[in-house]
């Protein structure tokens, strides 16, 4: 028992521990949708994309939380834009977009003289979060479920039935739109618990563990966050005792509750038992 409590002693311990709470909460359930839409690449496209908004907010001495998310901005409004073209796919768009946005992060990094300090964005700093980050996520991941909550027909019509979802008058490129915001706000959650680099492992690596688990949706989302919280402050312990670094720690937590799932239900997953979820 003291192996789990003595990490949480120091206060600094305590708001890294409801800094991963928040992030293992909020993640998993936008990453839901993104897993059950195979959209992984956008996530790991946002994640690396925001790069550019932290960047250039931080060399002008902006808050670099408005700088993620302007990117995100910026992001969701050229992908519904380019996505109209019939002749490049999403797949596409999504990762010249995403490259392209990264690589205009790095540009200004190298130009900036504190990359130490942008290096913490991108590898998570989660030690030192303060009482007004803390404050920060939680606003911005209380937001962001009642958005989920809010859209959620929306988001299951145009995820299952897109041709129906047009047809009930649902604008699926608008949902698609709110679904690239929502992952920036993950990403936001996630600079200074796991990083811009792990975000993408908290928003996917949850979900799909839990979709190889989950016969409805209630059941996906619920089991996601179970996941994620457990594994975010799992993680947060284990690189206390290890001396790690918590972001990737974290990760490594994740990805091997991933593969034991993986392993476990490799008999139920058999073609006679699948069944799609609900």
């Amino acid at each position: 028992m003291h192996w789990l409590t003595d990490p949480f002693q120091a206060e600094f311990m305590q708001r890294a521990f409801i800094a991963a709470v928040i992030t293992g909460v909020v993640a998993p359930v936008v990453g839901t949708w993104v897993v059950l839409r195979r959209m992984a690449n956008l996530g790991d496209a946002m994640s690396h994309g925001t790069l550019a908004g932290v960047g250039i907010a931080y060399a002008a001495g902006a808050s670099v939380v408005v700088g993620a998310l302007g990117a995100g901005l910026v992001m969701a409004v050229l992908l519904l834009v380019f996505s109209g073209n019939r002749r490049l796919g999403q797949e596409t768009v999504i990762a010249v977009l995403g490259t392209a946005f990264f690589a205009l992060g790095v540009v200004v990094i190298s130009r900036v003289d504190a990359g130490v300090e942008l290096t913490h964005f991108l590898f998570g700093r989660v030690l030192t979060v303060t009482w007004a980050d803390v404050w920060l996520n939680l606003a911005l991941g209380t937001a962001a479920v009642l958005a989920v909550a809010l859209l959620f027909g929306e988001l299951r019509l145009a995820t299952f039935d897109h041709v129906q979802a047009e047809q009930v008058g649902v604008r699926v490129e608008l949902v698609q739109g709110v679904l690239v915001m929502l992952l920036a706000v993950v990403v936001v959650i996630s600079l200074r618990s796991v990083g811009i680099v792990m975000a993408v492992t908290m928003l996917v690596t949850p979900a799909a563990t839990t979709r190889l688990l989950a016969r409805t949706l209630r059941q996906m989302t619920l089991l996601a966050v179970a996941f994620g919280v457990t594994e975010a402050v799992g993680g947060l312990i284990l690189s206390y005792h290890l001396g790690s670094a918590p972001g990737a720690t974290i990760g490594l937590v994740s990805a091997a509750g991933f593969a034991v799932v993986f392993g476990l239900t490799l008999p139920r997953r058999m073609p006679h038992h699948h069944r799609p979820l609900a």
